[in-house]
């Protein structure tokens, strides 16, 4: 008997049951650094995209506004994303991050009556120790909450610190990846990364593993991580500006499932 049943449903809801792979499309940066291109109308999107994409990653309150352009049987499914951070504020931000920090926006109960599938939250690699070990504990205990409530929790790897380099890029992912699993995630999400490291988490993971990518990846692109055990992939909100991309979107599914 299987004792997480709920998980194990809401889990199939963005990640198909019959292949195992999904397509994600994250739309959560407009907390961070506000409102990009292609993401000013974040309900037209929605409503062009919503039939395209397995799950759609949002914010507690776009979810709450949106809730009747994603769900069902036919819509993507709603992941919520729990916490913010300013680390993707850069010099020529108009509020330069100073400090990074990480908090908390919301909760696993919280995505729970919102109507969430999965909860995303945000791990942070390469940064000082205290917001590092910080970051862990807070993922933790979210993972001790969402397994009590049935509710998939997926990590979304961040390997973006000023202690990240070339030579220590894989070997972060990597070391990421077994940081959350250990916490208690049930589903990764990766920035791309080379095909040794690809190969190897893949083989070594015991729950689906996505790559985030930028822009729309291959169909040679695609096999070669199905190959390599990934199960999916996240689209980022950068490949909303792609020309052509609803069409390129509905590929792009053709692709992942068949």
């Amino acid at each position: 008997m299987n004792i997480n049943v709920g998980k194990n449903i809401r889990m199939s809801e963005f990640i198909d049951s019959k292949d195992g792979h999904s397509l994600l499309l994250d739309l959560t940066i407009t907390s961070s650094i506000g409102a990009q291109p292609g993401l000013e109308n974040i309900s037209e999107v929605l409503r062009q995209l919503n039939t395209v994409f397995d799950g759609v990653i949002v914010n507690p309150g776009q979810l709450e506004h949106h809730a009747n352009l994603l769900g069902g049987k036919s819509r993507a499914a709603p992941l919520t994303r729990v916490d913010w951070t300013n680390a993707y504020r850069d010099k020529d931000f108009c509020l330069p991050a100073t400090k990074i920090t990480r908090i908390s926006l919301s909760n696993g109960e919280d995505a729970l009556h919102l109507g969430a599938s999965a909860v995303v939250s945000t791990l942070l690699l390469g940064f000082d120790e205290e917001l590092e070990s910080e970051n862990i504990k807070s993922i933790s205990l979210l993972a001790r909450e969402c397994y009590r409530l049935s509710l998939p929790l997926v990590v979304d790897v961040r390997p973006i610190g000023h202690k990240i380099s070339g030579s220590n890029y894989a070997g972060s992912i990597k070391l990421g990846s077994s940081f959350m699993m250990e916490a208690g995630a049930d589903a990764l999400i990766l920035p791309d990364c080379d095909s040794e490291t690809c190969r190897l988490i893949g083989k070594w993971a015991t729950i689906p593993v996505l790559l985030r990518f930028d822009e729309i990846p291959s169909a040679e692109k695609i096999e070669n991580i199905f190959n390599a055990g990934i199960r999916g992939v996240v689209l980022s909100e950068k490949a909303l500006l792609i020309p052509g991309f609803d069409d390129k979107a509905i590929t792009l599914k053709f692709f992942v499932h068949h």
